[in-house]
């Protein structure tokens, strides 16, 4: 029985190796059908060499560098441009702000720096507000302010390019915070509201010079009690200007004053620059009462249903030039072709347009100037409120605490004085919303007649 055993196993060995043989290098299948390719694989990272290569990168550098935003803007009386960075609690030297020598701060414009500075800005988009307690270096806007490192989505096809921008939701309207802004007709996430969210009507530092209005509910700092600055009056609605010299307040970071005062005021100039949204919407312009020259409805200009602050300030550079499109910020007329035939007869439209309303702009200047009673025009000819006369301060130590009022600026003037400012300061001439700029010039010029 044990021989037979072996016998079977020695039997069983052979086969296996015989079985292995079959995989010998001198075996030749017989060759079948030719299978059917499978799918290409996409290349992973194809998406985001669109944006993130130097070919791509380098001339939006180049464009930027003569953007408004990075060369600055002239300011008058300077001859130069400025980059206007200064605009905020910033520590160290040469910064334009200085404190008291009681520890008080000699300006509240924490709120400046979220547009007047990069770190301002960056801090603004992730937090909702700049750092009250200032910054130890400033600089002004670069890629990296309006750029960060996300995106909040890959899915471009659906969600479309966000361009890692910092802030594509609506944005907090800072003449009414409690609203939102948004340069999305349909509500949704817009790349333009990284541009909305300066280039609107803001008050100053301290929040006054709010919109003339009676929604504005706009008080004074009565020391007795505060009151409404728009009164019914038997001459009819009165707006009043006041001024009051107070402690300097206490600040995040900074204590009150205790022999240091400041002048808090709504004799301000108005709207503050770049209200370039508010145009473009149909926003913030006072329709005055009494006129028969009504303002459109908000949002229905087609250039803010068709377009945007990057379709037009952004396009493709026009053929030949590297000083219009992209990062430039200067239109090139490019996009204006899909509705005005051509970018040639685009730009001769703006030409017209702009002769047309520096015309319009002008007779309400003059209307403006004829009332020398609330008005003063300088040698320049430029226009401002004739404020009521307050007490001369020597020195920032000046124990006096004055309060003072005028109750006699017909509350229309005073409209027809914001819807000038806030025209003037635009820049486009009135292109950013054509309608709703003459009509609101032509409703001031009634409201003044």
């Amino acid at each position: 029985m044990k021989t037979v055993k072996q016998t079977m196993l020695v039997v069983l060995g052979l086969l296996f190796f015989t079985l292995i043989s079959c995989t010998h290098e001198d075996y030749i299948p017989v060759p079948g059908p030719t299978g059917a390719d499978g799918t290409n694989g996409v290349n992973g990272t194809t998406s985001c060499e669109t944006c993130h290569s130097v070919a791509h990168k380098q001339p939006i550098i180049d464009a930027y560098a003569l953007s408004g935003h990075n060369v600055g803007i002239v300011v008058a009386p300077a001859t130069t441009p400025s980059q206007h960075v200064f605009g905020g609690y910033f520590k160290g030297a040469n910064n334009g702000n200085t404190t008291f020598d009681d520890g008080s701060l000699n300006s509240d414009r924490a709120f400046c720096s979220q547009c007047h500075s990069q770190e301002g800005y960056i801090d603004n988009a992730k937090y909702g507000k700049p750092n009250s307690t200032g910054y130890n270096n400033v600089t002004s806007i670069s890629c990296e302010g309006c750029h960060g490192v996300t995106h909040r989505s890959f899915n471009f096809t659906a969600d479309g390019n966000d361009f890692g921008l910092r802030q594509i939701a609506a944005t907090t309207q800072k003449t009414f915070p409690q609203f939102t802004l948004n340069a999305s007709p349909t509500g949704g996430k817009s790349t333009a509201n990284t541009c909305v969210t300066c280039h609107q009507i803001r008050p100053d530092a301290n929040g006054y010079y709010k919109r003339p209005a009676i929604e504005s509910a706009e008080v004074d700092a009565d020391p007795t009690g505060a009151k409404v600055v728009i009164n019914n009056t038997t001459s009819g609605l009165m707006y009043r200007f006041w001024s009051r010299r107070m402690l300097a307040k206490q600040m995040p970071g900074y204590p009150a004053g205790t022999t240091n005062y400041k002048t808090y005021s709504n004799t301000g100039t108005g709207a503050h620059e770049s209200p370039q949204s508010d145009t473009w919407m149909g926003i913030t312009g006072v329709d005055i009462e009494g006129t028969t020259t009504h303002l459109p409805a908000a949002k229905t200009a087609k250039h803010y249903t068709n377009n945007s602050c990057v379709t037009c300030h952004q396009d493709t550079p026009a053929p030949g030039s590297t000083t219009t499109g992209s990062h430039t910020t200067v239109v090139s007329f490019q996009t204006c072709a899909t509705c005005h035939t051509s970018a040639a007869n685009a730009e001769t439209i703006t030409d017209a347009f702009h002769e047309d309303f520096s015309a319009k702009l002008e007779n309400l200047r003059k209307a403006l100037s004829a009332k020398t009673a609330y008005f003063k025009t300088s040698s320049s000819g430029s226009i401002s409120i004739n404020f009521p006369t307050v007490p001369t301060v020597t020195g920032s130590k000046d124990p006096q605490t004055w309060f003072i009022t005028r109750e006699d600026f017909p509350l229309k003037y005073v409209q027809a004085y914001w819807n000038y400012k806030m025209l003037s300061s635009d820049e486009s001439k009135g292109v950013h919303n054509p309608t709703y700029a003459r009509a609101l010039i032509q409703n001031s010029i009634e409201a003044l007649q």
